[in-house]
């Protein structure tokens, strides 16, 4: 399958490979990414799936990769805000941000060169351990 826009690999639907990636704490039981270029310069994200305890995630967000700060989602009130950069067509940075300004945490995601891999490293501030997610193109 190929990616469906050259100038960002993102774009598509994602599915969490469990056995290739690595978490400091709980492991999800599923999780998915849905990201989709709206037009205006909007990118949604859809993240689904279902937590370590069992429960159901339902997260949509809407971003610009302008560096502006978006609301982590916007199906309910949340304390966390995220701005995005678009590095090139296989790398987006992102910041987490607490209600009160802080940076949370520091995130990249990197797609593979045939763009049927994507990773996603989280870093919470002041810790040295890092979320290693990998996901692949369905």
């Amino acid at each position: 399958m190929t990616a469906p826009n050259p100038k960002d690999l993102m774009e598509g639907n994602w599915v969490l490979q469990p056995g290739q990636s690595k978490f400091c704490k709980e492991e999800p039981k599923q999780s998915s990414r849905e990201i989709v270029d709206a037009g205006w310069g909007l990118i949604v994200t859809h993240w689904t799936g279902v937590d370590a305890k069992g429960a159901p995630v339902d997260i949509r967000y809407v971003l610009r990769y302008d560096g502006q700060k978006y609301p982590a989602d916007i199906l309910k009130p949340v304390d966390v805000a995220i701005s995005w950069k678009l590095v090139n067509p296989h790398q987006v940075e992102f910041v987490d941000w607490s209600k009160d300004g802080k940076a949370i945490a520091r995130n990249v995601r990197t797609i593979s060169d045939d763009g049927q891999t994507m990773t996603q490293k989280t870093r919470p501030t002041g810790q040295t351990c890092e979320d290693v997610q990998v996901f692949t193109r369905q």
